[in-house]
């Protein structure tokens, strides 16, 4: 007798839904789309709801999971959870360290304007005293001492004026009162910093920017031992903050260049600031690797493989008019408030990294109307500082 045949509805519902016969191995991972999986035994799904395998992607999913491998073997890490978009990584370990009223947290005074208004936001929220320092400062260690705080915050390189603090003196200070130390390493990649290889308990990335390198995926990860993330793991299934399959592959794709984009990136940040360095124009030029920088030594030894791919500088006698038109004179760079990609973005850094941080703070943080923020593309470095120099001089032009 032969078998039944099935409804064209229910053929087209449950044909071609696997794979049959196949030995092979992809080159490149699949993006697994699916946020469902279903299992021939009852106790294998029971296991996976357990996390065992993939069963549902709010629990864990392929693509997640094969970029958190490879970010945390970057990071030189245990684990690495990933998140949809930096700020949601910055939020987790925030809220993983069960902060109380009276509490002390430090983040950086002069650094991203949109964390800085992130950290106001919870603590006042949850009674929680925050203080603002430069922790490039020499004198950061002993006040981060004298203020016990328990939860810290550091910036590689902060954004947008690109200071260096000695995360080996914070790290150290940071364990004689027990408090964690969380570093945001998105400016250098962990091509340029291990944080925790210096000491960090948790590296920050906001993967949007050097990790995909692409500018068309939004993702966040946290790089740590296991015991520190097992909190934000399980707090995550709960929050349902996931990244997506195609985002993580995208970032993945990514990632897999990246020793070989920051190599160059970095290369031509140097050209481009030793360029600029020399223009009458300009005030000042921010990079880790001039010998004028103030945190210059420092860096030497906390970056590996450079100084970095950012670039910032001040036009001399300018304001927000004269940025604006300094923007809207660049030919080849494109103003976009954000880094990371092939190409070189440059942004007004008063009015788009530190749009979120008051009057007061920026100038307190010393982020004028002039700073100008350069994340240096993979375009030949001379015609990037040919560009640059030429919307600075009509962007003065009166």
């Amino acid at each position: 007798m032969s078998a039944k045949r099935l409804s064209q509805k229910t053929v087209a519902v449950h044909a071609g839904s696997r794979l049959v016969g196949s030995t092979s191995q992809p080159l490149v991972p699949a993006i697994h789309m699916s946020t469902v999986g279903w299992f021939d035994s009852s106790d294998e799904l029971d296991g996976a709801l357990d996390g065992k395998d993939y069963v549902y992607s709010r629990i864990s999913a392929q693509n997640t999971s094969l970029l958190e491998e490879s970010v945390a073997a970057l990071e030189g890490a245990e684990a690495c959870v990933s998140y949809a978009s930096g700020m949601a990584a910055l939020r987790a370990v925030f809220d993983a360290q069960n902060l109380k009223p009276g509490d002390r947290v430090v983040m950086p005074g002069d650094g991203y304007g949109v964390t800085r208004l992130l950290f106001k936001t919870l603590c006042a929220r949850a009674g929680v005293e925050l203080h603002p320092l430069v922790l490039s400062d020499s004198q950061a260690p002993e006040r981060l001492v004298a203020l016990a705080p328990k939860f810290v915050l550091a910036e590689s390189i902060t954004n947008p004026l690109l200071s260096v603090p000695d995360l080996r003196v914070l790290a150290k200070a940071c364990r004689q009162v027990g408090a964690a130390l969380a570093v945001d390493g998105t400016f250098p990649s962990p091509y340029g910093q291990r944080a925790l290889s210096l000491g960090a308990d948790y590296a920050i990335q906001s993967a949007t920017k050097w990790l995909n390198g692409h500018s068309d995926a939004l993702a966040g990860t946290v790089s740590g031992s296991r015991e520190r993330l097992a909190p934000l793991r399980s707090m995550r299934l709960l929050a349902g903050d996931v990244l997506g399959p195609f985002e993580a592959w995208l970032t993945q794709r990514g990632l897999r260049t990246l020793p070989v984009r920051m190599k160059a990136h970095n290369e031509h940040a140097a050209h481009v600031a030793r360029r600029l360095a020399e223009s009458p124009l300009l005030e000042r030029v921010y990079y880790p690797g001039l010998s004028s920088h103030p945190h210059h030594a420092v860096a030497r030894e906390v970056l590996e493989g450079g100084f970095g791919p950012m670039v910032a500088f001040d036009i001399k006698g300018a304001g927000r008019p004269e940025g604006y038109r300094f923007l809207e004179a660049l030919k080849l760079a494109r103003p976009g408030p954000s880094l990371g990609d092939v190409c070189t973005l440059v942004m007004h850094a008063a009015s788009a990294s530190a749009r979120r941080m008051t009057p007061e703070e920026r100038a307190a943080a010393g982020i004028g109307e002039s700073l100008i923020r350069v994340s240096v593309g993979l375009e030949d470095p001379e015609d990037i500082v040919e560009d640059l120099l030429a919307a600075v001089a009509q962007g003065v032009k009166r």
